[in-house]
C-alpha cells in the first residue's frame, strides 16, 4: 500500500513524502523585492511539516510581464542572498526545492507582448538565453532544480498550442516543432548545469483546435527526449471535466501520459483529504501529488497529518488567494 508519506524520488532527488509543494503569487515582498520574515517563517513551517520536495513561489523574467508585481523577482539587489537563506531553509530539513518560472508575455525589444506567429528566430534566441539565464542564477542561489511552467495560459503553453502557433519554421507545425523551443532550452541547461528541470504542461485544451489529450502526451515525450527530469500536471481550466467533486479530473488521462514517459509525473489539481490522495495513489499510477492553496491556508498541515495518520486541509477551495493574487489566505490569518 502507497501511503502519501512513503519516502520516494523526483528523478535524483530524495524525499520524505509524496506531496509536492507548488508555490503561485509572491505579494510579502519591500523595499524593491526583498523578501519579508513572514517568508522565511513560511519555508520554514513548510520544510519542517513532512512536505516531499517545494516548488518556489512564481519567477518573472521582466518587470513588464502581466504577472511581475505578484511574484518573485531574479533581479533585485538580494535575490542571491534572501534565496540562498531560503534555499538553505529547505536543505535544513532536507527538503529538495525548485525555483518555478513562469511568464507571461515576452519582449524581445521590439515587441513587449510578442506571441509565437511575430517572435523572430533572433526572438527566440534571446527568449532562451533568458531562461537559461534564469536557471543559472537559481542555481548560484542554492535551488535543485527549475521547474519551467508550460502549462496554464503561461508564454510557452501558448507557443506550443496550434491554436497560437501557426509558424511556418522550425518552430511551427507539427508537435516537434512546436515544442522545439523549449527543447532547446531543456538541452542547454542539463549539458551546462547540475539541475533537475521539470516541466509543467496541461493534460489538454479548451479551446477548439487546441492541444488535444494525445497531444498532450506527444509533448511529454519530446520534454523527456530533450532532457527534462519529471513532468507536473497543471491546467489552463478543469472545470469543464468535474464530476460533482466525486472524480478527480486529471485520472481520466494520467495513468496513459504516466505509461508514455519514464520520469516522474506530478498530479496536480485540488486535492485536499488525505484519505483521497491515498487512495488516488493506491488505485492509480500516480507516484506524486502537488498541492498549493493548502499550504497558502496553513503552511504547516502536513505535520498534523502525519502525526494523526488523516486529515484534511482547512483550505476551503474559496480561490480568493489565486484570483486576487496573493500569497496570503483571506479566510485564515496566522
Amino acid at each position: 500500500m502507497k501511503d502519501i508519506f512513503d519516502e520516494c524520488y523526483l528523478g535524483d532527488l530524495k524525499l520524505k513524502s509524496r506531496i509536492v509543494r507548488t508555490g503561485t503569487w509572491e505579494t510579502e515582498t519591500e523595499d524593491g523585492g526583498f523578501l519579508t520574515p513572514a517568508v522565511f517563517e513560511r519555508y520554514k513551517k513548510m520544510a519542517s511539516s513532512g512536505v516531499g520536495a517545494i516548488v518556489s513561489e512564481i519567477f518573472a523574467l521582466d518587470h513588464k510581464d502581466r504577472f511581475f508585481p505578484y511574484s518573485t523577482s531574479l533581479n533585485y539587489k538580494g535575490f542571491i542572498k534572501d534565496y540562498k537563506m531560503i534555499t538553505g531553509i529547505a536543505h535544513e530539513y532536507d527538503v529538495p526545492i525548485l525555483g518555478q518560472l513562469a511568464f507571461f508575455y515576452y519582449d524581445d525589444g521590439e515587441n513587449q507582448k510578442v506571441e509565437a506567429n511575430e517572435i523572430t528566430p533572433e526572438g527566440i534566441r534571446k527568449l532562451q538565453a533568458e531562461v537559461i539565464m534564469a536557471a543559472k542564477k537559481f542555481l548560484f542561489a542554492g535551488f535543485d532544480g527549475i521547474q519551467i511552467n508550460m502549462g496554464n495560459n503561461f508564454y510557452l503553453a501558448r507557443f506550443m498550442n496550434p491554436y497560437f502557433n501557426q509558424r511556418e519554421d522550425k518552430y511551427g507545425g507539427n508537435t516537434e516543432n512546436r515544442v522545439r523551443i523549449s527543447s532547446e532550452i531543456i538541452k542547454v541547461i542539463k549539458s551546462t548545469m547540475d539541475m533537475h528541470v521539470s516541466c509543467r504542461i496541461n493534460p489538454w485544451d479548451v479551446r477548439k483546435g487546441g492541444i488535444t489529450a494525445d497531444e498532450s502526451i506527444a509533448i511529454a515525450r519530446e520534454l523527456e527526449k530533450a532532457g527534462a527530469d519529471s513532468i507536473q500536471l497543471t491546467a489552463r481550466t478543469i472545470s469543464q471535466i468535474y464530476d460533482k467533486g466525486e472524480k478527480h479530473p486529471f485520472l481520466v488521462y494520467v495513468d496513459d501520459l504516466i505509461d508514455a514517459v519514464d520520469i516522474p509525473v506530478i498530479l496536480g489539481g485540488s486535492l485536499r483529504e488525505m484519505a483521497k490522495i491515498n487512495d488516488v495513489l493506491n488505485n492509480s499510477k500516480v507516484e506524486l501529488v502537488s498541492m498549493s492553496k493548502p499550504f497558502v491556508a496553513q503552511a504547516d498541515f502536513l505535520a498534523d497529518w502525519k502525526e494523526n495518520g488523516e486529515g484534511v486541509a482547512i483550505c476551503q477551495s474559496c480561490n480568493n488567494c489565486y484570483s486576487k493574487k496573493t500569497s496570503t489566505c483571506f479566510k485564515y490569518v496566522e
